[in-house]
């Protein structure tokens, strides 16, 4: 994400302010590297999400994006690893999905075992990558459209809206996760009935939820696994100072897990979500009026919601399950 920006999915409920139960049942669908020169911040979105006692996490995957779809596959399940014990799941397995947008509707173990989870009960999708793994699954089981509780994608913007990070940064940012494959983001939005309820949240929104230099050094002495984590993350958090002029690294994908973990800590508004074409490319656009699939947009972040990540990445509360 710190060349391009991004954005996917989420449940309509779960946008909306006390409606997330303890226990929300999750498939996380995840890019994560610790690459150097790569966007990481993946990782703290898995350790929050791994934190969370409002989220249930009945499944992994791992997909391109920020790098290989075998990074993400060894990141993962290191993260997992080492911060699943306090929820129980630090033994889940990552399943391997697709390796480009090219694989797009080929079978992979990420999409028959989302398939099977899916058949098992319906889930809520977090997806903090492209959507290929997603898109594939529902081309080819399209009878489980319907167990899809709600997808969150962290892609989409306002119609005109220009995605801008930091004052060293002159030119916008593209929708990182839907450029890397608009088409599984359409089969989303047209390839069937019904259309997954959907969350988008905007990758411009992490300007306001940033990780510290401060705040790293002070995860770094929680817990040996935290001094490993921060000793792979020092570099991306310079990296957003050098660049862009921003005090610290930007947490995208964690703004998503905020909205499905904190709702009341987002501002989202109903819109219609459809795939234009700006400047010879495509741009996922929620718009306040149709045509288009109804979604929600996450607007902005209320006062504290950085705050609250921030806590979240510190443990799982005391007394939590």
């Amino acid at each position: 994400m710190l060349r391009r920006m991004l954005l996917l999915p989420l449940v309509v409920g779960l946008a909306m302010p006390g409606l997330v139960r303890a226990g929300t049942e999750v498939w996380i669908d995840t890019d994560c590297t610790l690459q150097r020169l790569r966007d990481v911040d993946d990782a703290f979105a898995l350790v929050q999400a791994l934190h969370a006692p409002e989220l249930s996490i009945r499944g992994l995957s791992a997909t391109y994006g920020n790098s290989s779809v075998e990074a993400a596959l060894e990141a993962t399940g290191e993260i997992v690893r080492r911060f699943g014990g306090p929820a129980g799941v630090a033994a889940l397995p990552v399943h391997r999905g697709a390796a480009s947008a090219r694989a797009l509707g080929e079978r992979t173990p990420a999409t028959e075992a989302l398939a099977a989870a899916l058949r098992e009960r319906p889930l809520h999708y977090l997806a903090l990558g492209p959507a290929t793994n997603l898109a594939t699954c529902l081309r080819l089981h399209p009878e489980l459209r319907p167990r899809l509780l709600g997808v969150v994608l962290i892609a989409g913007r306002q119609p005109g809206e220009r995605l801008r990070i930091g004052p060293w940064n002159p030119y916008p940012f593209s929708d990182a996760n839907f450029i890397k494959d608009p088409a599984a983001v359409r089969e989303l939005l047209e390839g069937g009935t019904p259309v997954p309820p959907l969350l988008l949240v905007p990758g411009g929104l992490a300007r306001d939820c940033q990780l510290r230099p401060t705040d790293l050094e002070e995860l770094a002495t929680l817990s040996p696994d935290w001094a490993w984590l921060a000793a792979q993350c020092r570099l991306w958090l310079r990296t957003w100072r050098w660049l862009f002029g921003v005090e610290g690294g930007l947490l995208f994908d964690s703004v998503a897990v905020l909205a499905v973990t904190h709702p009341a800590q987002v501002q989202a508004e109903p819109r219609f979500a459809r795939i234009e074409a700006a400047d010879g490319r495509p741009r996922l656009v929620a718009a306040p009026a149709g045509p288009g699939a109804p979604a929600r947009l996450v607007t902005q972040l209320k006062p504290g919601a950085a705050d609250s990540v921030r806590a979240r990445l510190r443990g799982r509360p005391t007394g939590a399950r």
